[in-house]
């Protein structure tokens, strides 16, 4: 799966737990159509990095699913809205 597919299957931390759950298990991969053979996850506070690394391309990507606190990103002004979930990625 391409950094590109990845984030547009990304719409939100629930769909960001199953890809984590389907990196560490090929089946699940398989079940879903999946491949996520280049890609790994850290942990991150608020969410999850992905890192895709493709060798025979010397291609690299990170995809950060990252939940909001009060619908902003740290750092920026509170705001009276849902939470939401931001999609970084370069």
């Amino acid at each position: 799966m391409s950094p590109k597919e990845l984030t547009g299957l990304l719409v939100g931390l629930d769909v960001a737990a199953e890809v984590v759950e389907a990196i560490d298990d090929p089946v699940l991969q398989r079940r879903r159509g999946w491949d996520l053979s280049r890609w790994r996850y850290d942990m991150v506070p608020w969410g999850v990095r992905f890192t895709y690394h493709d060798p025979a391309e010397s291609r690299r990507a990170e995809v950060l699913a990252l939940v909001t606190l009060n619908g902003r990103v740290p750092g920026e002004p509170v705001r009276h809205s849902p939470s939401s979930t931001v999609l970084v990625f370069g």
